[in-house]
């Protein structure tokens, strides 16, 4: 098990196979679009953002959270 404390829960994930109705997919759609527009709004960087994803029960989650300490991403 990660040692998670100290992670802050500040983002939205959700796997689009999960996603399953047209309708559901056209709202979810809508919410990144209106998420990359406040992102302008807010930082002023104008290209979408992109992120590197992992699930906190692989086994690599600890070198993963020691990495992003040392770079002072966490928390």
């Amino acid at each position: 098990m990660p040692n998670l404390e100290g992670m802050k829960n500040k983002f939205l994930v959700i796997k689009r196979d999960y996603i399953k109705s047209e309708q559901a997919k056209k709202q979810a759609e809508l919410l990144c679009e209106y998420a990359d527009a406040q992102r302008v709004i807010q930082t002023g960087k104008v290209n979408p953002a992109t992120y590197l994803v992992i699930n906190t029960d692989e086994p690599y989650t600890n070198e993963v959270i020691d990495i992003l300490k040392r770079y002072g991403h966490w928390g």
